[in-house]
C-alpha cells in the first residue's frame, strides 16, 4: 500500500513523442499558409467595407483575426523552433479553428443572398444597405480556406494515430474539462442570442436570436454553437471513466487539450469582438447581454496559459482588479437614461463602492505581492468576488426594471416617476453588467489557481485533502473554531436575509432577501453562501488560509452593513433583524480569526 502511494505521489516523466511522418510536415506548412490567407481575406474585408462603420469597428475587424491566427498557428511554431516534427498539438489548434469556418459559411452567405437581413453592424454601414458583391466573396472565400484548413489538420491527425495508435494524442483527467466546457456552454449560448440591441429604428438593423433567423444564418448559427461545445468536450473524450488511472502529468495530452481550446476561444472571440465594437461604437445600436456572453464564454475557453499557480494567481488578481473597477464605474455612473431628460440617478448601484474597495485589496497583493504573499492572499479572492453580486442586486433590479416598459423603475427610496417606454440602459448599468461577467471569471481563476497549487505542490494531481508544504503553513488544523465558524454560519442566513431597518420596505439596500424579489434576493443569497462557505471551510483549513477565507467574510459583511451608511435613515425606522444577526455574526467571525492568528503566532513560536 506504501509503495503504490509513493508511486502516486512521484510526478511521473513525460512521455516520449514519437517521430511523425515526414508527409506531416508539410500539411502543416499547408494548412498554415491556407489559415494565413484565410485571415488576411477577413482583414481585407474590414478595412474596405465601405460606409462609416467607424473606426473601432475596423480595429476590431483587424486585431481578432490576428488573435485567432497566432492561436492556431502557435502550437507548430514552437515545434518548429524546437526542431521537433508536428505533433498532434501543432495540427489540432488549426483544426479547430477551422471547423468554426463551416458555420460562418452558412452565416456569411446571408451577405449575398439577403444583406438586408444579414443583421451585420461590422461590415454595413446600414441595415438597409447590402455589401459590395466582391467583398461578400471574400468572406466566403475565407470560410471556405478554414473548412479547408480543418480537412487538412484532420486527414493530418489520422496519419498520426495511423502511425502511433491513440496514445500520441497523450491521456488526461476528464475533470480537466469543466472549465473549457464550461466557457463553451456559456459561449454556445451567447452566440445564440440576439448579437446586439437597437436603440429606435434609425440604424435599420434588426436582430434576431437563433429561433427567429432565416436561413442559412440561423442555420450558421446553430452550427457554430453546437461546433463549440464539441470540439470543447472532443479532447477528454478518452478520458471519460479513467480519471483514476490517468498519468499525474501527461505533457502530450495537455498540449493537445490547450491547443484545442485556445484556437477554439481565440475563434470565438475574433468573431464576435467586431459585432460587439460595432454594437459599443456605433449610435443607434447598444451591447447585448449575448455578446457579452459569447465573449465571455470565449475568454473562458482560452483560459490561463500560465502553469505554476502564481501566476494564476497574478492572473486571477488582474480580473478581480478590471472587476473592481468596472464595480467603481457601476457605483458612479448613472444605470438608467431617459431620451428626453438627463440620465437618472437611482442611488441603487451606491453599494458597489464598498465592494470595490474589499476586492480590489486582496486583488493588489495577489498582483504585486511575494510568491509567499501570493499563496496566503489568493483564498480571499475565491469568496471576496461574491460581494460583487451581493452588492449588484439593487442595480441589477434597477436595469431590469427600467427596460421593462411594464414596470416601474425602483431605486433605493421607492418608485421613480419616470417613463418606462423611454428608459434605456445607462453607461453605469453596462459597468454594473460587465463587473459580474469579470466577477465570475475572477472566481474561475482564482479556484483553478487553487487547484494548479496543489499540482505544484505535489508534483501531479492530488486529492483535495492533501495539504501543500509551501512553508507557509506548518500548523495541523485545529477545531477549536469550529463552533464559533457554525454559529457564523447560521446568522448569516438572518444577516443578509433579514432587513436592516424594522420598517425598510422595498428600499432595496436597506432591505434584505426577503423584502426585494428579483436580482436583490439572489444577491443576498450569494452573501449567505459567501459567508457560509468561507466559515466552514476555515476549520478544515490551515490557519493562514482559514485566516484568509475568514478575512473574506468579514468583508462580506462588513459590505452588507455599509447600506446603513450608504441609505439615509427614514423617519422613524429602528434595527431590524438583519442588522443585529450582521453585526454578531461578523463578531463571531473576527473571533475565529483572531484563533487562526494565535495559531499562526504558536507556530512561529515552536519554530523559533
Amino acid at each position: 500500500m506504501t509503495a503504490r502511494a509513493d508511486a502516486r505521489s512521484r510526478a511521473p516523466e513525460p512521455a516520449a513523442v514519437p517521430p511523425s511522418p515526414p508527409a506531416l510536415g508539410r500539411s502543416w506548412w499547408v494548412a498554415a499558409v491556407v489559415v494565413t490567407l484565410a485571415v488576411a481575406l477577413r482583414i481585407a474585408v474590414a478595412v474596405l467595407a465601405p460606409g462609416p462603420i467607424g473606426a473601432p469597428v475596423r480595429a476590431a475587424g483587424v486585431l481578432a483575426p490576428l488573435v485567432a491566427l497566432v492561436a492556431a498557428l502557435a502550437p507548430g511554431l514552437a515545434t518548429r523552433r524546437a526542431g521537433r516534427s508536428p505533433g498532434a498539438a501543432s495540427l489540432a489548434a488549426p483544426a479547430a479553428l477551422g471547423f468554426l469556418g463551416l458555420g460562418g459559411l452558412l452565416v456569411d452567405l446571408t451577405l449575398l443572398v439577403d444583406p438586408v437581413a444579414a443583421a451585420r453592424p461590422d461590415v454595413l454601414p446600414s441595415g438597409t444597405s447590402a455589401l459590395p458583391v466582391p467583398l461578400a466573396v471574400l468572406l466566403l472565400a475565407a470560410d471556405a480556406a478554414l473548412v479547408v484548413v480543418a480537412v487538412l489538420a484532420a486527414r493530418g491527425l489520422r496519419v498520426l494515430a495511423r502511425a502511433h495508435g491513440p496514445g500520441v494524442f497523450g491521456a488526461q483527467r476528464a475533470s480537466v474539462l469543466v472549465r473549457p466546457v464550461a466557457g463553451a456552454a456559456v459561449a454556445a449560448v451567447g452566440l445564440a442570442a440576439a448579437p446586439f440591441t437597437v436603440l429606435g429604428g434609425a440604424s435599420g438593423f434588426a436582430p434576431h436570436s437563433v429561433l427567429d433567423t432565416a436561413f442559412p444564418a440561423g442555420a450558421g448559427v446553430a452550427l457554430l454553437a453546437l461546433t463549440v461545445v464539441l470540439l470543447a468536450a472532443l479532447p477528454g473524450l478518452g478520458a471519460v471513466g479513467t480519471a483514476a488511472v490517468v498519468g499525474a502529468s501527461d505533457e502530450t495530452g495537455m498540449r493537445v487539450r490547450r491547443a484545442v481550446h485556445t484556437a477554439l476561444g481565440a475563434g470565438v472571440v475574433a468573431g464576435v469582438a467586431p459585432v460587439l465594437a460595432a454594437a459599443a461604437a456605433r449610435g443607434g445600436l447598444a451591447v447585448s447581454p449575448g455578446s457579452v456572453l459569447a465573449m465571455a464564454g470565449g475568454l473562458l475557453l482560452i483560459g490561463v496559459p500560465a502553469r505554476t499557480a502564481v501566476l494564476r494567481s497574478r492572473a486571477a488578481g488582474v480580473v478581480a482588479l478590471l472587476t473592481a473597477g468596472a464595480a467603481l464605474f457601476g457605483a458612479l455612473l448613472p444605470s438608467t437614461t431617459v431620451t428626453t431628460t438627463a440620465p437618472i440617478e437611482t442611488g441603487a448601484g451606491l453599494l458597489l463602492l464598498p465592494a470595490a474597495v474589499v476586492l480590489a485589496v486582496p486583488a493588489v497583493l495577489v498582483v504585486v505581492g511575494t510568491p509567499r504573499l501570493v499563496v496566503r492572499a489568493r483564498p480571499t479572492l475565491s469568496v471576496a468576488w461574491l460581494t460583487v453580486p451581493f452588492a449588484a442586486g439593487p442595480a441589477l433590479d434597477v436595469v431590469l426594471a427600467a427596460t421593462d416598459g411594464s414596470a416601474p423603475v425602483v431605486g433605493p427610496f421607492g418608485a421613480l416617476p419616470v417613463p418606462t417606454t423611454a428608459v434605456g440602459i445607462g453607461p453605469g448599468g453596462w459597468a454594473v453588467v460587465g463587473a459580474l461577467v469579470l466577477a465570475v471569471l475572477t472566481a474561475v481563476l482564482a479556484v483553478g489557481a487553487g487547484f494548479a497549487e496543489r499540482r505544484d505542490v505535489s508534483g501531479g494531481w492530488s486529492p483535495l485533502g492533501n495539504r501543500p508544504a509551501d512553508g507557509t503553513d506548518t500548523v495541523e488544523p485545529d477545531p477549536t473554531m469550529l463552533p464559533m465558524c457554525a454559529l457564523a454560519a447560521v446568522l448569516a442566513v438572518p444577516g443578509f436575509g433579514g432587513p436592516l431597518a424594522r420598517d425598510a420596505v422595498a428600499a432595496n439596500a436597506a432591505g434584505g432577501a426577503w423584502q426585494n424579489p428579483g436580482a436583490t434576493a439572489w444577491g443576498s443569497l450569494a452573501g449567505v453562501v459567501g459567508v457560509a462557505i468561507a466559515v466552514l471551510l476555515a476549520p478544515r483549513a490551515r490557519p493562514a488560509r482559514a485566516l484568509a477565507l475568514l478575512g473574506a467574510a468579514g468583508a462580506l459583511l462588513v459590505v452588507r452593513l455599509s447600506a446603513l451608511v450608504l441609505t439615509p435613515p427614514r423617519a422613524g425606522e429602528g434595527v431590524g433583524i438583519g442588522t443585529w444577526a450582521a453585526v454578531v455574526c461578523l463578531v463571531v467571525t473576527l473571533g475565529a480569526a483572531a484563533v487562526a492568528v494565535s495559531q499562526i503566532r504558536d507556530a512561529v513560536t515552536d519554530d523559533g
